[in-house]
């Protein structure tokens, strides 16, 4: 059995991601979709030269906040294909929004939908059926 011996290099190239098309280790019969939208909300500050103690560059961290909007899909879906296409660990996921419903309510909490809501809500699930 073989499987991932290493990362890639860390990048910020983002066309993994929005061209689709790639396999997931492990998941040879599926093919990763492609996103609708992905986007650095940093600037290129976040790439960061580890020096040492004397100075010297030790080596550097590649990173920052990515947004990314998905027509379906799972966050370990999203952890992967970062590990695996971008070769960067994600440290924090957050859910924005499902459809047009905004998630802007404080963790624990709830509220009822709105109706235009809960009519926009069943309308994209009869859809899809």
């Amino acid at each position: 059995e073989m499987g991932m011996t290493s990362l890639p290099e860390p990048t910020r190239d983002l066309r993994p991601l929005l061209r689709g098309g790639a396999k997931l280790f492990g998941e040879q019969q599926r093919k990763l979709k492609p996103v609708v939208e992905a986007e650095w909300m940093d600037n290129e500050d976040a790439n960061t030269t580890i020096v040492g103690k004397d100075g010297s560059r030790i080596g550097s961290r590649i990173g920052g906040t990515l947004r990314i909007v998905l027509k379906e899909g799972m966050k370990r879906h999203i952890r992967r294909a970062c590990r695996e296409l971008l070769g960067m660990h994600v440290v924090t996921l957050k859910r924005m929004r499902i459809g047009n419903i905004r998630l802007d309510i404080p963790e624990g909490k709830w509220r009822p939908l709105r109706e235009e809501e809960a009519k926009a809500l069943f309308f994209s699930a009869s859809k899809g059926r």
